[in-house]
């Protein structure tokens, strides 16, 4: 992990994916104090399809009512 300062950023921002590639991580300073952690981009798996449940929404969901009168009706 390299630590930088904003000035020291401006100057490594055009070759900061190469930056990164030999760093792995930046830690940005400002003032003595951390401010900000610069980290390579990691691409995420795509989720698997949710269609089943769209489909499920899209069904008409039955009237509740009669089971929470039965329920309050046994206390």
């Amino acid at each position: 992990m390299k630590t930088i300062n904003v000035r020291e950023l401006r100057s490594v921002i055009p070759r900061l994916a190469q930056t990164l590639a030999e760093e792995e991580e930046l830690l940005l300073v400002s003032n003595g104090q951390a401010i900000a952690r610069i980290l390579p981009a990691v691409e995420r798996p795509r989720l698997e399809s949710m269609q089943w449940l769209r489909d499920m929404v899209g069904q008409e969901v039955p009237d509740s009512t009669p089971m929470i009168r039965e329920e309050r009706d046994r206390r």
